[in-house]
């Protein structure tokens, strides 16, 4: 289950913010990142030319999961925290995370791409997640 919901993590949304300058004094490192986040959107393009598929239900069946807190640390720790709804067994965890520049994201060591982060939305995403060419994208919000 931790697997799946960082390969969903790693590989955060096609729903996208706006591209421009991040608000002042926002910046894209591990302390402006860290805090509290809740998945608010997954999507999956299965080509770079095919609509992007709403994939929060597939990827997270369970309402138990979808309710979940991730929070990140500056120091490179992470947790999960079953909240809300809690699943049996729980969907508590714990991991790691690291980001070098701007974009180069790894979770618990599987490279995944920082699209955009605005200082309350985070963007995420992975390639060749099922297969060659295409595209998971997983937006969360800070809470």
């Amino acid at each position: 289950m931790k697997k799946l919901a960082f390969i969903a993590l790693s590989s955060i949304i096609f729903y996208s913010c706006d591209k421009d300058d991040p608000p002042k004094g926002c910046t894209t490192d591990m302390a402006s990142i860290a805090g509290p986040y809740k998945i608010t959107a997954v999507s999956y393009k299965q080509t770079p030319t095919s609509a992007a598929q709403d994939y929060m239900l597939i990827l997270f069946p369970d309402a138990c999961d979808r309710d979940n807190v991730y929070t990140f640390n500056a120091n490179g720790s992470y947790q999960i925290a079953d909240v809300g709804q809690v699943c049996s067994p729980s969907g508590n965890d714990t991991g790691t995370w690291s980001l070098t520049g701007t974009s180069n994201l790894q979770i618990d060591g599987d490279p995944t791409i920082l699209e955009s982060f605005d200082c309350k939305v985070w963007v995420v995403s992975n390639t060749d997640v099922d297969i060659a060419g295409d595209k998971l994208t997983i937006t969360l919000t800070k809470q």
